[in-house]
């Protein structure tokens, strides 16, 4: 299957996005947050469905943040056909159609069958690679590539495991190692209750406990002689096999001993001859560098370093004073336009000296005003002086009414009211006399305490606005007085800051000039950090092209030691002699594709055919004997079983035997249909494995191809066993993959992933999703890497997302971020 185009109505940050897959590789660009995962998991929802909103998988989701349409479609051509597959929102992943060339519809079944029944969890065991899957090498065994092969080389597997599972399930129901319910575990209890019921009637037999020894030593005697037998024979199997190998490695041992064996491949000696261009041209590029680094340092010498870094430690301190200059300016220009103004005060403070005397009274208080004001008022007339005259009155009517009626009593009435109220009357005249009295003595108190005793207490409020204003008129011209010192001393403290720099007679000059200094030294700063940001640069770029060096060096050197040799003459040697080599070494490997490596080592512990025939006759011997002893033991077994048999005489404990042997053997049917079970499942699954072990050679033998082309031919076999993953370099030196670099452990991973996606590709052939997998790759690794997908792009559509900027420069690559500014 090959996806030609994208059309996304509403997936994360994607709306109603086109795209055209239409070169092979295809590489996507894209900074962070770009949409390259986006899209890449775009293309899986649609595939194999949208991811649930359940725990972790909500961040898979990806539901566009705009009232978009969910889903997409993609246009895929497979089997010679095209097909619009497309997905929506909807239970279970999303409503899915399949629609044809002719514009005939189908459902899920036929995206199966497109997708070759490959569900999402294998499809990213074996076409998706991302930075995270490359950790799992360690992880890595020949069981886990066993079971994808199963999965995917099979016909029909799903349904065979399906049976399988079945199968498993009948055996449950039979059998379980730890159950309790299944028919043959309750039988299994019932039968060692027997047996034990058994042993307690035979405890009545005196020679019973002595039988059962003589049969357990038998029977263990048995055990062992059957053990020791088989391996004798396994053995002896092996010598014969050997002695018809024996010939055949004969003639491999002389071709090895008048040949000699090939170090280095061919590719080694081409990786040998470009690592070779390549040391000369980062030469070449290192002497250019240093020459532009000496001319950057003769230009950065030309500064003066002094004045560059006063001007930028004080450069704040400098403009402080430019402020302050301004400042001063302002208030020279304020200072001038207020001139006139302080003349025509000067004249009316010397007026209002002239009217109140050359240091007139200090200006009363709020308080002060009050109190004068309560002062001057007159005191208060008596409050009983209305009574005092009606009382006069009164008095005055009683007395004229007494002697007009000849009214003693009247009269002498008359005449005391009239007395008292001329008493109260004066002494209300005294009192207030008094209170005035008083007032003066005050007035004259708080003339003296202000400054006023020589002017009238009738001027003391009139003339406090005159007073306010002479206050007013002396603070002002004091205050000019005072800033105009102040502004000439602050001037005089910033030109001795500034001697040696900047001049000016005013403020204001002295600031523009301050101004100009400023800008001519921030020029030359700019210039001179432009400088160290290229003298850095180019220190970079030579530090990186003397890395390379070190690293083609190292590479070639690798070779070197590969092949013996210790310099470039010494390796043109070798090949003279390598290439004689080769044709004496053609012959001896037919000899060698004859013999394992296990043949070779069995083989070699013989110096010759008599003495590996000498150990065969030795173990046949030992066969015979075991043989023997086999037999004698089984004889005494069947013996004291006999008499065992025949101490049973009293019929209870055969009738328990009987029961026993009934039970067994109705454990033996359920026993024999449980191992049916369990033999069937089995033999299906031994099966599957069978009809793909053929591919598993294969696998390992691209991988290996891939593994070396990714390493520069440093690695050359892949073991994959049980235990993990081991490779072999090129000197058969074994590392188990914990001892592989970050890089290069990533770099296994990857080519057993192609390896094995380039052998099954005839099965199931996908596209081949890589989601920034080589993020730890160097530039040289990078190019092999996609030389490899280069080629498995003959079988296999390849979509690999990367944010290297360098993938701008391939062909037909899309530009998410020229694409996202558009």
């Amino acid at each position: 299957m090959r996806i030609k185009s994208v059309h996304i109505d509403g997936f994360g940050k994607w709306v109603d996005q086109d795209f055209s897959l239409a070169v092979n590789p295809q590489v996507i660009y894209g900074e962070n947050e770009a949409g390259k995962t986006t899209l890449a998991v775009f293309i899986r929802s649609i595939l194999f469905g949208f991811a649930n909103a359940k725990r972790k998988n909500r961040f898979q989701q990806y539901r566009p943040r705009t009232t978009a349409a969910y889903g997409g479609s993609l246009l895929v051509e497979a089997d010679g056909q095209q097909y619009r597959i497309t997905r929506t929102a909807g239970r279970d992943g999303g409503r899915v159609t399949v629609t044809d060339q002719r514009g005939q519809q189908f459902g899920q079944e036929k995206l199966a069958a497109l997708l070759g029944n490959v569900d999402l969890d294998l499809y990213q065991a074996i076409f998706g690679i991302r930075q995270a899957d490359l950790a799992r090498i360690s992880d890595l065994s020949r069981e886990d590539v066993q079971r994808q092969l199963q999965q995917v080389g099979a016909v029909d597997s799903g349904e065979w495991r399906q049976l399988v599972a079945e199968l498993l399930k009948k055996g449950d129901e039979v059998f379980k190692p730890r159950g309790r319910k299944p028919t043959l575990n309750q039988h299994l209890t019932e039968y060692q209750d027997l047996q034990q019921r058994i042993q307690q009637a035979r405890g009545k037999y005196d020679d019973y406990q002595r039988l059962l020894k003589t049969r357990g030593a038998a029977q263990e005697q048995m055990k062992t002689g059957q053990a020791e037998l088989k391996k004798a024979q396994a053995r002896q199997n092996d010598l014969e096999r050997l002695a018809r190998l024996w010939p055949v490695f004969q003639q491999w041992r002389r071709g090895q001993d008048s040949s000699r064996a090939e170090l280095i491949s061919d590719e080694q000696v081409a990786a040998a001859d470009r690592l070779g261009i390549q040391e000369q041209e980062l030469r070449r590029q290192i002497k250019s560098q240093e020459a532009e680094l000496a001319q950057l340092n003769g230009r950065l010498s030309q500064f003066d370093q002094a004045q560059l870094n006063d001007y930028h430690d004080h450069l704040a301190e400098y403009q402080e004073m430019r402020g302050q200059l301004l400042q001063l300016a302002a208030r020279d220009d304020q200072q001038r336009q207020q001139g006139r103004f302080q003349e025509h005060r000067a004249q009316e403070k010397k007026q209002l000296q002239e009217r109140y005397g050359q240091v007139p009274p200090q200006p009363l208080s709020e308080r002060e005003l009050t109190q004068l004001e309560q002062l001057r008022k007159a005191p208060a007339p008596l409050a009983n002086q209305g009574i005092i005259l009606a009382l006069l009155a009164f008095g005055g009517l009683l007395c004229l009414f007494g002697l007009a009626s000849q009214h003693g009593g009247l009269r002498n009435l008359g005449l005391l009211l009239v007395i008292a109220a001329g008493g109260w009357g004066y002494y209300g005249y005294r009192q207030e006399k008094q209170q005035l009295a008083r007032r003066d003595a005050a007035l004259v108190s708080f003339g003296r305490a202000h400054g006023l005793s020589r002017f009238s207490p009738d001027q003391w409020l009139t003339m406090q606005a005159d007073l306010h204003r002479y206050a007013e008129l002396s603070n002002q011209l004091s205050n000019s007085a005072l800033g105009a010192g102040q502004s000439h001393e602050q001037l005089l403290t910033i030109k001795r800051r500034l001697a040696g720099k900047v001049s000016g007679e005013h403020a204001g000059e002295l600031a523009r000039n301050l101004l100009a200094w400023e800008n001519r030294w921030a020029d030359q700063w700019r210039s001179w950090q432009a400088i160290r940001q290229q003298l850095e640069r180019a220190q970079r770029q030579l530090t990186a092209l003397k890395s390379q060096l070190r690293e083609v060096q190292n590479d070639k050197w690798a070779i070197y030691q590969s092949a013996g040799v210790n310099s470039d003459v010494d390796f043109a040697r070798f090949l003279q002699q390598r290439a004689r080599a080769h044709q004496q070494q053609v012959t001896t490997a037919v000899y060698d594709q004859q013999l394992t490596d296990e043949d070779k080592v069995a083989l070699a512990r013989f110096t010759d055919e008599t003495a590996l025939k000498r150990e065969w006759e030795r173990l046949s011997d030992r066969v015979a004997r075991e043989q023997a002893t086999l037999g004698a033991a089984h004889r005494q077994e069947q013996a004291a079983e006999v008499e065992i048999r025949g101490l049973a005489a009293d019929g209870t404990l055969p009738e328990l035997e009987q029961r026993a042997a009934n039970l067994a053997a109705r454990i033996w049917q359920e026993a024999r249909r449980w191992t049916t079970y369990q033999l069937t499942a089995q033999w299906i699954n031994q099966a599957l494995i069978l009809a793909s072990a053929d591919r598993y050679p294969a696998i390992i033998k691209a991988a290996e191809e891939f593994f070396a082309t990714l390493t520069n031919q440093r690695y050359t076999k892949i073991l994959l066993n049980e235990e993990g993953v081991a490779v072999l370099t090129a000197g058969q030196e074994r590392f188990a993959v914990e001892e592989l670099s970050t890089g290069t452990a990533e770099q296994l991973y990857v080519a057993l992933r192609l390896g094995f996606i380039s052998v099954m590709s005839d099965q199931v052939s996908l596209p081949i999703i890589i989601d920034d997998g080589f993020v730890n790759f160097d530039y040289l690794r990078k190019e092999r890497v996609l030389a490899i997908l280069t080629r498995l792009a003959r079988h296999n559509q390849v979509l690999y997302f990367t944010a290297d900027h360098r993938a701008r420069q391939l062909t037909g690559v899309i530009d998410l971020e020229r694409l996202d500014s558009e």
